[in-house]
This record gives C-alpha cells, sequence and structure tokens, in this order.
C-alpha cells in the first residue's frame, strides 16, 4: 500500500457498501450526536452517580454496555464520566466491562443483520479482499492482533469497528480479545482525565486547565500509538496485497 492506508480505504469502502451504508453512517455519526446530548446531562448525572455509588456503578455498567452496544454513545465522554464518579479503578473496571459487554451486543446484532453482505462486497474489490484474508485467512491469534490493532486506532471510531468486524464474521473470541485489550489505552486515558477533576464543571480554572493538560496528554498518547498500530497493520495487510 501506499499513502492510501487501510484507514482511508476503510471510509472509501463506505461509498460502495450499497444498503449497509445507511447502518455504516449511523454507527460513525450517531454516538456523536449521543456524546452531545449527554454532555448536557453530565453534571447532575455525574454528582447522582456519585452520590449513589453502589446502585450507581451497575446502572453506569449496563448503561455503557446497551448504549454503547447500540452505537448511541461513543466511548471517550461516558469514560470520562465513570472516571469522575467513581474514581479511577473503578471507573476503569466499569468502563472496560462495559466495553466489552457493548462490543458483545453490536456482534450478535450485525452478524445477524447483515449475514454475509460484507464479505461478498469484499471479494468484489482485491485491495478489500486481500485485507480480509489477512483479517481471516491465517491463525486465530493474527486475527486478534490486527483487531487490536484497529482498536487501537483513534481513526477507527468504535461502533464503526464493530459494524465492520461483525459483519465481517471474524471469530467471536478474536474479537473480545483484541476489543479490550485494543481499547484499554484510550479508556484508561479518558477515565485518568475524569477521575482527575475536581468537579465536573469548568467554571473552576483549575479544572479547565487540568482538562486541557489532560486532553493534550491523551492525543498525543492516542496519536503515537495510532501511528505504531498503522504501521504495524500495514505491514500485516501488505503480505496479502494482490500484486
Amino acid at each position: 500500500m501506499n499513502s492510501d492506508n487501510v484507514f482511508k480505504q476503510v471510509y472509501g469502502w463506505l461509498a460502495q457498501l450499497g444498503n449497509l451504508t445507511p447502518i455504516a453512517l449511523t454507527t460513525t455519526f450517531l454516538p456523536i450526536l449521543g456524546g452531545t446530548i449527554l454532555l448536557v446531562f453530565a453534571l447532575p448525572l455525574g454528582e447522582w452517580l456519585r452520590a449513589n455509588q453502589e446502585i450507581g456503578l451497575p446502572i453506569y455498567l449496563f448503561a455503557v454496555l446497551i448504549l454503547c452496544g447500540l452505537a448511541i454513545l461513543a466511548t471517550n465522554i461516558i469514560g470520562t464520566l465513570g472516571g469522575w464518579s467513581f474514581g479511577f479503578e473503578s471507573g476503569i473496571a466499569a468502563l472496560m466491562i462495559g466495553i466489552v459487554g457493548a462490543a458483545f451486543v453490536s456482534f450478535l446484532i450485525h452478524s445477524r443483520l447483515v449475514g454475509d453482505q460484507l464479505p461478498k462486497i469484499f471479494a468484489a474489490h482485491p485491495k478489500a479482499q486481500a485485507i480480509y484474508e489477512a483479517l481471516l485467512g491465517q491463525s486465530l491469534w493474527r486475527t486478534t492482533l490486527i483487531i487490536f490493532l484497529l482498536r487501537l486506532s483513534p481513526a477507527m471510531p468504535f461502533a464503526l469497528t464493530n459494524f465492520l468486524m461483525s459483519s465481517a464474521r471474524v471469530p467471536l473470541k478474536s474479537f473480545l480479545i483484541g476489543t479490550f485489550f485494543g481499547m484499554l489505552p484510550r479508556s484508561s486515558a479518558v477515565v485518568f482525565v475524569g477521575a482527575g477533576l475536581s468537579e465536573l464543571t469548568f467554571d473552576n480554572p483549575q479544572n479547565f486547565w487540568l482538562l486541557i493538560a489532560g486532553i493534550a496528554a491523551t492525543l498525543i498518547t492516542v496519536i503515537i500509538i495510532g501511528s505504531v498500530s498503522k504501521r504495524a497493520l500495514e505491514r500485516l495487510t501488505n503480505e496479502n496485497q494482490p500484486a
């Protein structure tokens, strides 16, 4: 591959997905809308969760599982909310359990909704087929590695990756293991930022600058990890690239 790397190709395929395009677009943009709405209610919701942690923690975990699994929310804002409400340790534990559960829910929905349509679309495009074969045509652990690298990349939204991987009919074991370890670094970063806020508001200048520093550190980390994962993924898929 050249500069048209695998991530750009994934988005390029959206135009070729036919009747799957609405699902792909929904899983891309609906979580952004949901996150915007969550921001409006973040302060009272966070205060309630913090004041009622015994019941709030399982409710939060269930909300992550369902709302992220149905592509209604992205994982970043709800992760920050969990960090502020429960602290880093409990927040990251609840978020990661919820994320793996959400991935499982999404896998069940999309694998049944889409069927065999996506593999057939891949078969009509040599480059797409090369990546698909790199994903599924090798060992279980190689498939897990590729999913892990996709999850590390900030270019691949959580819900869209769920749709693509489950529709491609990857093994469930690889999907869940790759999801857990691939989502852990950026999830830890957003929970850490939330746990560091003294209040879930930015009226306090100290909170504002803490948030800015946290976001900057998160972005730098995500960019570095994303760059490494992109190169590694390109090397893996190049092995299956047709001449």
